[in-house]
Parts: C-alpha cells; structure tokens; sequence
C-alpha cells in the first residue's frame, strides 16, 4: 500500500482540505476513524473479563493459567507502547495505524476459534501487540490532524470519553454476547470494526511522520520495552508475594533497564523518548497526575465490579447495566467541559475533574457499609463520571501543548503508558492494602480501598496545583 508524503493531504471525492486543515466533514470522518480504532482497543480489554468462566470451563484452563487471558493481552500492550509510538513517528502514523488494526483484527480470529488455552493466550498477547502499535497513533494523529486551539480540545475530549467509556461498554458488551450467543462472539465483534477502521484510514487520513526521519533508536527501544514489560508482569504476577525474591528481582532488573535506558537516551541522536520533553514540567507534571488518574480509575472498575456482584449479587449482565448512568455522564460532561473550557481554563478543568473523582471515592468509601445500589453506587457514580469526563480532556491538551509534530509519538507514547503503569501499580498496591485492612469480603475492606483512591485523588490535585503552569493563552483557547 502506498504512502501519502507528510505534507500531502487525504482527498476523497466529496471530502477536501483547506490551508488551515481538513474540510469539517473530512476532519469528522477522521475522528470517528479515530475513535473506532481507541475503542476497539479499550473495549478489548475488559470486554473477555465477564466471559472468564465460559472460557476456563470449554478450553480446560487451569486456576493459575485463567488470569493470562487477560495478563497476556496487558503485558503485551502495556511493555510495547512507547516502542508503538516512536514506530508511528518513523515508519508513518497511518500506515502503523493499518498494520495495528490489521494484527488486531486478526488475533481476534484467533482467539474467537481457540481450539485450547495455549492458543487463547498466544492470540491474547498478539491482540496486545496491535493495540500497541494502534492506541499511541491514535492519539499522535489527532495531535498532527487538529490544530492546537478549539478543535483539538474538543477531538481529545471524545478520545478521552472513548479511552473511559471503552472499558465499561467492554464489561456490557461482553455481558450481552456472552449470554446471547456466546463468548467467541466477543471477539468476532472486532472484525467488522476492525475492517472499517481500515478502509476508513486508508481513504481519508493523510499520512505523517517526523519532518526529519529519525532513527528507530534500537538500544533505547529495546531497553524501555524490556524494562515496561518487567514492570508489568512484576505486579500482573498475582501468584507470588510482594515480597518475594521473583517479584523483588524483576522490579530490580526493570530499575536497572530504567537507569540504562536514560544513558542510552542522552547519547541518542534521535531517542526513543525524547528526554526533553520530560524536562517540560506541564508535560511531566501531566504524566504523573495520568499515573495517578489511571491508578484510580483502574481501582474504582475493580472495587466496584467486585462490590455489585459479591456483596449486593449482581449478574454480570446487572453489573454492566449498572455502568450506564457513569458511560452517559462521562459523555455529557466531555461535551460540556470541551464547550465551557475557554471561560473555565484547562488547568482549573483539570482541578475540577480530579475534585470530583476525589469526592465521588469519599462518597463510595462512608456509603459502603449500606450494601446498595442506589444507596452506595448510583450517587458516586455519577459524580465520578463528572471526574473522568472532565479530566482527560485538559490532561492531555496540557501534556501536549507546545509539543513539535516529531515528538507526537513519542509523548502519546507516555501518555497512553502513564495511565497503563500506574493503573497496574495502584491496583496491585491498593489490592495489598485492602486485603491487609481484611479483604474484600465485607464492606469494610470497600471502605479502606475507595478512601485511598480518594487520597490519591488528593495527590494528583496537590500536583496540578503546584507543577502545572499552562501560558495564559493556551489557557484561554
């Protein structure tokens, strides 16, 4: 498949460009392109979860080996991002885009025509290795396909609604397939969408790529890789103790990996991760509020899921349900923060929306011991999906403002790898601290665990105030 230059426009017959951009309807064509392509991602990864037990019992998984339907897929996913992004930034944003997608949608046959366990968890980490080299694109081509202002808020506030809203609507979908025709269906799903995301790509995005050609950087791509994918299967690996010397000695080797990495990067001609990017404090402070917000938000499905089915007895099918109100709020209020942000400002947004996430973990924390629905979950959710539509949105527009078009890849890298790390360290840290305040068997280890997503919440507001220095125009935008 041919390529497009960086500087030549898509064209389709009724779609043109003008010298500020793509026509309105060919920049809408491009972001439901987008948007298809992160949910598909998003979904994929919880969308199995409720399937879990239909699975273990048709493809004899073991106890132990069931989890790695959805480690595979994470560890994958999670280690090979950043590389995902620099990819993009090399070799053409679009056309990695394609190739992702494509391997994919392919694993997904795989996985749907699984005739045992080993071949589910080839064909799950294959899905992670396409989702890497989709999710950090998806996000470059937005920040290369809008210009900085208006329109690129309002596409990463639908990315961002796309991103949250992915892994609920993967709980309900996988609820509804697994109890209508059955759980392979929740991988066949992936085939139309993956189909059309690739003729829509191939028809109306405009390839890009860094102005000047960088290198791949091999030695610090091999190196981040290797150090991510460590740091994840260290706190994927559930089987071993945190103090045990397997997990001590991968997280030892990852420190090391980290420490080479940054060596190998300050020699680099054209790094990998562009450590001048890191020394941009808005875009430094916004990954570490990402790690925290991702921490959070991976806690709170998980706490929540595990407190509608174990203590009030929701079906898989009630508890998906249950995450309407919280997809419906979140989508309004992305709609409504993109519209009120040039009067609000983005840093005050950001304020807003972490607030709101605080007090929504507070609020779920003292109504725990009520054991309802309406009593415990409905009121916070509903304030927490305030939080989630109202954070990512100026969270990215701030990690990204200022950044060149050559290191696109490279901060949608981080970005997209902030929110993965750090949702898997704060799920795994807050798991070991509700389990040391009694487990998740009564309400008051619900308690302990949504109090501390509330004090994370606290940290990442305690950061934004004090880092985030946005220019008042961009403010203002």
């Amino acid at each position: 498949m041919s390529v497009r230059p960086a500087d030549e426009p898509s064209v389709t017959e009724d779609c043109t460009t003008t010298s500020t951009g793509p026509s309105r309807r060919l920049a809408g064509l491009i972001l439901v392109t987008l948007l298809m392509a992160e949910l598909l991602i998003q979904v994929d990864q919880t969308i199995v979860n409720v399937a879990l037990p239909l699975i273990q019992r048709d493809l004899h998984f073991t106890e132990s080996g069931l989890p790695w339907v959805v480690n595979a897929y994470a560890l994958l996913y999670g280690g090979l991002l950043l590389l995902g992004g620099r990819i993009g930034d090399v070799f053409g944003r679009r056309r990695v885009l394609i190739i992702g997608i494509t391997v994919f949608t392919l694993a997904s046959v795989v996985c749907g025509f699984s005739p045992n366990a080993e071949v589910m968890v080839v064909g799950r980490a294959v899905q992670g290795v396409g989702g890497a080299l989709t999710a950090p694109v998806v996000l470059s081509l937005i920040i290369t396909s809008f210009e900085e202002g208006p329109k690129r808020q309002k596409a990463l506030a639908l990315w961002g609604s796309a991103a949250a809203a992915g892994s609920l609507l993967g709980l309900l979908i996988g609820g509804l397939l697994t109890s209508g025709p059955g759980w392979p269906f929740s991988f066949f799903l992936s085939i139309p969408i993956g189909l059309a995301i690739v003729v829509l790509s191939a028809t109306t995005i405009a390839d890009s790529r860094a102005e000047e050609r960088p290198s791949l950087d091999v030695g610090g791509a091999v190196t981040i890789t290797a150090a991510l994918l460590l740091t994840v299967f260290a706190f994927l690996d559930t089987e071993q103790q945190w103090t045990s010397w397997q997990r001590g000695g991968l997280l030892v080797a990852a420190a090391v990996l980290f420490a080479v990495f940054v060596a190998v990067e300050q020699r680099q001609a054209h790094p990998v991760v562009p450590l001048r990017v890191l020394r941009n404090r808005n875009t430094s402070g916004a990954l570490g509020i990402m790690m925290m917000f991702g921490a959070t938000q991976m806690s709170y499905f998980f706490f929540v899921t595990l407190y509608l089915q174990e203590l009030i007895g929701f079906s898989a099918l009630q508890t998906g349900v249950a995450y309407l109100p919280l997809i419906c709020i979140l989508l309004v209020s992305a709609q409504v923060g993109t519209k009120s942000v040039g009067k609000v400002g983005l840093t005050r947004m950001l304020m807003i929306g972490l607030s709101c996430l605080g007090i929504g973990m507070v609020w779920l924390g003292l109504a725990a011991s009520s054991v309802s629905y309406t009593g415990t979950v409905l009121g916070p959710t509903i304030l927490s999906g305030i939080g989630l539509g109202l954070t990512m949105m100026p969270a990215s527009s701030i990690a990204t403002t200022g950044i060149a078009p050559a290191d696109a890849g490279a901060v949608s890298g981080l970005f997209n790898t902030a929110m993965l790390i750090g949702g898997s360290l704060g799920l795994a840290v807050l798991t070991t601290v509700t389990q040391s305040a009694g487990g998740l068997d009564d309400t008051h280890g619900f308690r302990v665990g949504f109090l501390s997503c509330a004090a994370i919440m606290a940290v990442a507001l305690a950061v934004t105030v004090l880092v985030i220095r946005m220019p008042r125009r961009s403010e203002e935008t």
